[in-house]
């Protein structure tokens, strides 16, 4: 929901207010998801941590263990669809989507793993697994949230993209060097900029568009 309605809002056209757009609304997206995904990292150790030293005694199912092994194999499929989407069209939103339901499959799989033993060794994994888990999954949710602040806030140009159009503009007839490119991000598929380019000086107008 949060996914559908950020990209929503962030394809609004621009307008007298917003005359860049609404895209970096996206990114406020992004950062809710990363959240719930470090909340569910924290849960997770919270409730592993106590079972490592008072292990509980569960009673598994045929049926419980079906469903967790289809629910673990929907949450992957759904969670590497939308991530590749997500990347395909440069959406950090549905990136972030995607990883939200990859953790959530790799906690059922924790679950599913824990039972299996559990049912064949009598021993009790719950606990450490949950808590490995959960540490990768706060480490992978804080990651997210300095990419999409990055983002936010301004983060470096990356260098092959700026040589890239540097050497674009180069190729225009009449342009010897493009310098001080600045690119300003407006959301994941809107960037402004200038550059500065050298040109012979007795040159009375030039304008090219790329």
């Amino acid at each position: 929901i949060i996914t559908i309605i950020g990209t929503k809002l962030a394809g609004k056209a621009p307008d007298k207010d917003h005359p860049y757009g609404y895209g970096r609304i996206e990114y406020f997206a992004s950062v809710i998801i990363a959240a719930i995904v470090l909340w569910a990292g924290v849960t997770a150790f919270m409730e592993s941590w106590p079972k490592i030293f008072n292990p509980d005694v569960t009673a598994y199912t045929t049926v419980s263990l079906v469903i967790v092994a289809v629910a673990v194999l929907v949450k992957l499929g759904l969670g590497k669809y939308v991530k590749n989407v997500g990347e395909e069209i440069n959406s950090q939103a549905l990136v972030a989507s995607g990883s939200d339901a990859f953790f959530d499959a790799i906690l059922s799989l924790s679950t599913l793993i824990a039972a299996i033993v559990s049912i064949f060794f009598h021993i009790s994994l719950e606990g450490i697994l949950g808590v490995i888990i959960s540490i990768v999954i706060i480490k992978a949710s804080i990651d997210m949230l300095r990419e999409t602040v990055d983002s936010m806030i301004g983060a470096r140009v990356d260098p092959e993209l700026s040589r890239k159009i540097k050497e674009s503009i180069c190729e225009v007839p009449g342009v010897y060097g493009a310098y001080d490119l600045s690119l300003h991000n407006y959301g994941p598929e809107d960037m402004h900029g200038s550059v500065h380019i050298e040109v012979d000086d007795d040159i009375p107008h030039m304008t090219f568009k790329n």
